[in-house]
């Protein structure tokens, strides 16, 4: 009876938060095209193209009906699993349908975690409620703007796949944990679920599992400490865990094998020699020795040893907790030194911050606990505050949202091409990757152009391809260099043509430069020096990778026929101003401030 009441409670917890967000989503400009609206205004919307592959199963996907046989995307495919098979039922209504279930487990797995510590169910569904609210607080009162606090997002929340998905895996491993007692052994089917669990955190968010293989094995071994278990015992156990991660892995390690190694480079991997390994550990325990974590860390620890003398709560939960607070900075100390490669390292940084406040929150959540509970109807009218919270905040987030002109823009843009008699095996150009990502979920089968990383290809193919569309577009040899030059951009150097089509190929900072070079400007050589090891979405080319990009355009002589149904361009690039096309060929029309298309005469002789 209380596990159908609890069941109860969540549903009706999360249609209500599932309601109110989607009902301001959708209510807000209801003209806008369903799917404009969508990859303008759902967070890293750059997974969506991934999603849609591995719905249908296209690992190699070259988006040109000419081009065949590329090797794999190495996608993260634990992450984007649930996604895609809902997406291949429901298309776009998919992802609204499947977040409701992810509501639901969010709240199930943490609600049983809580009040396996022993919080009472009222306190628990309040401090559930609180961590999903978390980044709505922080977003509505801007506090993204203290260090460290933007981070905290991290924690939680519900953008695609990545925290929504990969996070689920962390909190089931904490919910499967805390099962265990002391001086007792783990039992084999939660063996196969930490080994299955750790497969699904490798394919989804490795960062998770370095934190979690390491709480994992201190737990192990303070659960079994006087267990009077056997060796034997330990053999089993590890080679039980070892062999369900492995089976799991299988479709992550034949994907990897057959990945396009520059893609791997293109999404930032980055080889660690000594020299680098060093630059990583100095960076983290400078980081770890700051006035701000020490402190922070005594607090966690005389919070940790407080609340286990008062014996209130079950101690392995205060256990596995702490745990996994020191795993959090550990876990990157213990990879760093044993891995051969990294990449966005920064997300360690992102994880040491966000489980070190979900720790303390927790903490300083009990050590109040009898407080707020002397409150009559403290924590109902505080969850009721919350729903109300959410609310007014989903309401300003829709609004705010709805308001920018790139919506009204880009609506407007689709409205007119669906008004073309465009057939969805005709090819489509245009660098302008939302663009891209509507047509690829529109399910057109031949872009010309596409964002590096939704394509397997080589490097050597992206710039053929990029130097024979400018070739066709009668751009010379300065828009060209224009193109790919360096740029500074705020606090950080960040040329988005070269963002968009090489990623972080180019990523410049004080660990690593492409080819660790030094061929730079006084200037941007000073500024990679003071650059953190963790800016890995800074990008800066060599002068003599520029000098090579740009003799190639000069000298280039393939012939790659080209012969685009439609060109859309947007004016924020700056060389559209340039481009001059037949107008036998082509007719032209400005659709408003930011989109213009090129329409082929063969597909309309009276455009």
């Amino acid at each position: 009876m209380r596990i159908k009441s609890l069941f109860k409670n969540i549903f009706f917890i999360s249609l209500l938060l599932f309601l109110i967000k989607w009902f301001f989503f959708i209510n807000q400009s209801q003209e806008t095209d369903f799917l404009v609206k969508f990859i303008l205004e759902i967070e890293d919307w750059q997974y969506f193209p991934l999603i849609y592959n591995l719905s249908n199963l296209n690992f190699n996907p070259s988006y040109n009906t000419d081009l065949l046989s590329l090797n794999y995307l190495p996608l993260p495919i634990y992450s984007m699993l649930y996604h895609s098979i809902f997406f291949n039922f429901l298309n776009i209504y998919g992802f609204i349908l499947i977040e409701f279930f992810i509501i639901i487990l969010f709240f199930y797995i943490l609600l049983n975690f809580f009040t396996k510590i022993g919080i009472e169910k009222s306190q628990a569904v309040f401090l559930v409620l609180f961590l999903f609210c978390l980044p709505n607080i922080i977003d509505y009162f801007e506090l993204y703007k203290i260090q460290y606090v933007g981070a905290i997002k991290e924690l939680y929340n519900l953008r695609i796949p990545r925290p929504s998905i990969t996070h689920l895996y962390l909190f089931s491993f904490l919910l499967l944990l805390i099962n265990n007692k002391k001086n007792t052994e783990f039992k084999y089917h939660q063996l196969i679920l930490s080994g299955t669990i750790f497969a699904f955190m490798w394919g989804s968010y490795y960062y998770n599992l370095v934190t979690s293989g390491i709480a994992f094995t201190l737990y192990y071994f303070y659960i079994t400490f006087k267990s009077e278990q056997k060796i034997q015992k330990y053999i089993k156990d590890f080679f039980t865990v070892i062999i369900s991660f492995i089976i799991f892995s299988i479709p992550i390690i034949l994907i990897l094998l057959n990945s396009e190694p520059d893609y791997l480079v293109r999404v930032g991997l980055t080889d660690l020699d000594y020299m680098k390994k060093k630059i990583l550990l100095e960076h983290f325990i400078k980081m770890l020795l700051t006035a701000k974590f020490i402190i922070l860390f005594v607090i966690i620890t005389l919070l940790y040893f407080f609340l286990k003398n008062k014996k209130t709560y079950k101690v392995e939960g205060l256990n596995l907790l702490y745990l996994f607070f020191i795993s959090s900075f550990l876990g990157p100390l213990i990879f760093i030194i044993i891995s051969p490669t990294i990449s966005e390292p920064y997300n360690f940084t992102n994880m040491i911050v966000s489980l070190t406040f979900f720790v303390l929150f927790i903490y300083l959540f009990l050590l109040l606990n009898n407080i707020f509970s002397r409150i009559k109807f403290f924590f109902k009218i505080s969850i009721l505050f919350l729903f109300f919270f959410y609310a007014v905040s989903n309401y300003s987030i829709a609004k705010q949202k709805n308001s920018k002109f790139e919506v009204k823009y880009f609506n407007e843009l689709i409205k007119e091409i669906k008004k073309i008699n465009l057939k969805k095996n005709d090819s489509v150009l245009t660098f302008d990757d939302r663009v891209q990502t509507y047509f690829i979920l529109d399910g057109y089968k031949n872009l010309v152009n596409v964002s590096g990383i939704y394509i397997p290809i080589t490097d050597i193919m992206m710039e053929d391809r990029i130097i024979n569309i400018f070739k066709f577009l009668n751009l010379n040899n300065l828009n060209f260099h224009n193109f790919i030059k360096n740029e500074k951009r705020g606090w950080r150097f960040m040329n988005t043509n070269i963002a968009k089509t090489f990623y972080t190929k180019y990523q410049a900072n004080n660990l690593t430069t492409y080819k660790n070079s030094k061929d730079f400007s006084a200037d941007e050589l000073k500024f990679i020096s003071k650059s953190s090891p963790l800016n890995s979405q800074q990008l800066i080319i060599p002068d003599f990778e520029i000098k090579r990009l740009n003799d190639k355009f000069i000298n280039f002589s393939k012939n790659i026929s080209l012969n685009p149904d439609l060109i859309i361009l947007n004016f924020n690039d700056t060389f559209v101003k340039d481009i001059t096309l037949d107008p036998n060929l082509y007719c032209s029309k400005v659709i408003n401030e930011t989109y213009m298309i090129y329409l082929s005469k063969k597909n309309d002789p009276n455009c």
